[in-house]
């Protein structure tokens, strides 16, 4: 009985993130349960079960939140507390990647104004858009030419 039990709190250890995922990224969208029910096709009582990491979702569950959410499997099932910090940070600028124009404008300079206090001045030189590149895709250019235009800024 007690291997059973541990056995049982790993499992719902393991799954803890899945829960806490779905109602972030829920939440980021401005949906309630009810919103995203009818997105997914899932039961609300089932999202609620989900977001309390209350049993194991199916595969065909899995599909609907990636589908409904625009999300990878990682941000659905990774534990945001055991990855790594560029895993977090790719995941980080993928929702900053969904802001408004004036929200990434005010992203670009906090992280411009941090890298300079770092030392990091190369990254963001007037003319090298390569940070731009990766945050305003509306906007970007060939990958070539960010690179380029970077190289050319070099003193």
């Amino acid at each position: 009985m007690l291997a059973l039990e541990s056995d049982k709190h790993q499992r719902r250890r393991h799954t803890m993130s899945f829960g806490k995922n779905v109602r972030r990224m829920r939440q980021d969208k401005g949906w309630s349960q009810y919103q995203l029910s009818n997105r997914t096709g899932i039961k609300v009582g089932h999202i609620s079960k989900l977001e309390q990491d209350e049993g194991d979702p199916k595969l065909s569950t899995l599909y609907k939140l990636m589908d409904a959410l625009g999300c990878s499997p990682d941000s659905l099932l990774m534990d945001v507390e055991k990855m790594n910090q560029d895993a977090i940070l790719k995941q980080t600028l993928e929702r900053a990647m969904k802001l408004t124009e004036l929200n990434k404008a005010a992203i670009i300079e906090v992280i411009d104004g941090y890298c300079r206090a770092c030392g990091m001045e190369q990254a963001f030189i007037p003319g090298n858009n390569l940070l731009r590149h990766f945050i305003a895709p509306r906007e970007r250019l060939p990958i070539a030419e960010v690179l380029k235009g970077s190289q050319d800024a070099e003193p």
